[in-house]
């Protein structure tokens, strides 16, 4: 027997269509330059951002450095995402940035470009 599998909030809807019009709210706040609803996509996907680093990071520096470039993809996805679409494929579209800025070097900061760091 499966507990949480039709739980329905006051609404009538369940827990999945529930976050499903969370996100949506979010994306299009987000896309207005709400920092808070950005915060909380970036929270939402945080999982995401994690496993794909540990992937390809060798230490504990470059994960942190691979999620924050990460949450750059995220910050990207948001702008080049159609709300139009439904919310419930966001994830999926923004996979592919959050790699995408997770493989390209950084330009990296001042101290960086000079000591070639």
């Amino acid at each position: 027997m499966s507990i949480g599998a039709n739980l329905r909030s006051e609404g009538g809807q369940t827990a999945a269509t529930a976050r499903t019009q969370a996100l949506e709210k979010d994306l299009q706040a987000a896309k207005r330059g709400d920092w808070e609803a950005r915060h909380r996509i970036e929270s939402m996907l945080n999982p995401i951002l994690t496993e794909r680093a540990k992937k390809r990071a060798s230490s504990n520096a470059e994960v942190n450095a691979l999620i924050e470039a990460g949450k750059k993809g995220i910050a990207t996805a948001i702008k080049k995402y159609k709300t139009s679409t439904g919310a419930d494929r966001f994830q999926i579209f923004a996979v592919s940035f959050i790699e995408d800025k997770m493989d390209k070097p950084s330009s990296g900061g001042f101290f960086s470009r000079i000591f070639g760091g």
